[in-house]
């Protein structure tokens, strides 16, 4: 099983999952993935697969706001690393993003903290403390990757440059890949004309991203676009039954015996 060692700052390490119905969203993704959930408080719960943490479940919104408001819809927060939120967060605002939540402290677990960049994208922030973030990736039903997607991919690029020292390949049809330490970490590229907001996107592996995507569709999803070829593999666009959107993007076998 692939498992994560040590992330480097800005290394996508970890994804949560704010939806309306914590219980929902447990029986949705356990038949989906084979998740196991554990509670770590009265209104959320941290995925495993194998033993291993895989992602985090929250029915709480993500933002505070005043007086009596709806919940926040369904959706997938891509976490980056940080070696020291009060700096990262010096970092962020000193190059136009904000933080929607200050740092706070995940009991035996790290610290969070809730980021915006100028392009309206959020994202979280995590110092590890016990968890240094996911410990299974890149396998079926792991965190396999992430991409941010918006108009302004250039702008992108440089904020995430200036804060985490993001290093990049020469683009390719607009998209980028970026690079920590001299190792790929993630994507940036444009949003799709079909109106998408600024946002990072995560991608869960699957055996068969056709099979994975006839279930999701079973359990009450949607799919937007695929299943269909990529660069990376066979992926789907898809949203879950309270309408958080992800990627099923196939896993070769070898590849993940390879990263074992």
């Amino acid at each position: 099983m692939p498992k994560a060692g040590r992330y480097h700052e800005g290394v996508p390490c970890w994804t949560v999952l704010t939806t309306p119905d914590l219980a929902r969203a447990e029986r949705f993704y356990d038949a989906l993935f084979g998740w196991q959930f554990v509670p770590t408080g009265p209104a959320e719960a941290v995925a495993t697969r194998h033993g291993a943490q895989v992602a985090a479940i929250t029915s709480a919104p993500r933002t505070a706001t005043a007086g009596p408001a709806p919940p926040p819809p369904a959706a997938w927060t891509t976490c980056l690393a940080s070696r020291d939120l009060p700096r990262t967060a010096a970092a962020l605002r000193a190059a136009g993003g904000r933080i929607a939540r200050e740092p706070y402290e995940v009991p035996d677990q790290g610290r969070a903290a809730l980021a915006v960049d100028p392009l309206g994208a959020p994202f979280g922030l995590w110092q590890g403390g016990a968890v240094d973030g996911a410990g299974l990736v890149n396998e079926p039903g792991a965190l396999t990757w992430n991409e941010h997607l918006s108009p302004d991919p250039d702008a992108a690029r440089a904020f995430y440059h200036r804060v985490f020292g993001y290093g990049y390949d020469r683009p390719r049809a607009g998209h980028t890949l970026a690079r920590v330490t001299g190792l790929p970490a993630c994507s940036i590229g444009p949003a799709d004309p079909s109106g998408t907001t600024p946002g990072w996107r995560v991608h869960f592996g699957t055996a068969d991203t056709d099979r994975a995507t006839a279930a999701l569709r079973a359990l009450g999803g949607t799919v937007r676009t695929g299943p269909g070829p990529t660069p990376f593999g066979r992926a789907a666009l898809v949203r879950d039954d309270a309408g958080a959107e992800f990627v099923l993007v196939a896993v070769p076998p070898e590849e993940s015996a390879a990263a074992a």
